[in-house]
């Protein structure tokens, strides 16, 4: 979307898994405050593989959703597990639908990856009706902890929001989130910052918590090269032994964006 500097290796069937799996962990939190009702017109922008719009499709299934990417490889893969999914590729700054097409529009984890915020933002502003309101997912790397501090995932961030940062994207597009939403011309939105934490007085949500970002570990091979085999493979270890340390906890906050036209 909008030539996006996607860091998460190639659309193979471990990335398809990990986005899959992915999509249940970001709907668990995210779907309670998107409000869709029945005739919604639903745009899941950055689709990717089909995950979360095929699960908006689960969740609303009297809304008409159609999901849009800019990836052909991991439209593909949309078009393959999920039929029932209208797909269409184009770029997220160039839409192709009339103005006030949308009632609904659902987007996660897109920011970090194009080099202007805005001009996406502004896009989606023009396809909403009015009255209607879009739902962003962001990531904040800064928000990124663990106890005890573990030295190889804290590296391996580190040269993966470099990673990012060269390739146009911004792994801390959380932390700004506000400028983009008003720079694109919205007078309304709200940002909530959701913390995610987990420790051992949630097991089940802890062990999620650290699946989730192990998988965006293994995916940085391509990315970082062999010169950061290494470092991924210790770092991944040093993250799934979190759950056995007494006291022992991780911590990450997604940002939440709504914005109404």
């Amino acid at each position: 979307m909008a030539q996006t500097g996607y860091v998460h290796g190639s659309t193979d069937d471990r990335e398809v898994a990990r986005l899959e799996k992915q999509a249940d962990f970001t709907a668990s939190f995210t779907f309670s405050t998107l409000e869709v009702h029945d005739g919604h017109r639903v745009l899941d922008l950055a689709t990717g593989v089909g995950a979360m719009g095929s699960r908006l499709q689960t969740r609303w299934p009297n809304a008409h959703v159609v999901g849009v990417d800019l990836s052909r490889t991991q439209l593909g893969a949309a078009r393959k597990n999920h039929p029932a999914l209208p797909v269409l590729r184009a770029d997220a700054t160039r839409l192709p639908f009339d103005d006030s097409t949308f009632d609904r529009v659902h987007c996660s984890w897109l920011l970090e990856h194009v080099p202007s915020p805005v001009a996406v933002l502004r896009e989606v502003r023009r396809v909403l009706k009015r009255g209607g309101f879009c739902q962003f997912v962001e990531v904040d790397n800064a928000t990124f902890g663990t106890t005890p501090p573990t030295e190889s995932v804290f590296e391996l961030m580190r040269r993966l929001n470099a990673a990012q940062f060269a390739a146009g994207g911004d792994p801390y597009i959380g932390e700004r989130i506000h400028r983009a939403f008003a720079g694109a011309g919205f007078r309304r939105f709200e940002i909530t910052k959701h913390p995610l934490r987990g420790s051992s007085a949630n097991p089940t949500f802890f062990q999620a918590c650290i699946d989730e970002f192990a998988e965006i570990f293994e995916g940085l091979d391509e990315s970082l090269g062999a010169a950061s085999a290494q470092l991924i493979s210790d770092a991944i270890a040093e993250l799934r032994a979190l759950p056995a340390q007494p006291n022992a906890q991780f911590r990450y906050t997604p940002v939440i964006t709504r914005a109404w036209k």
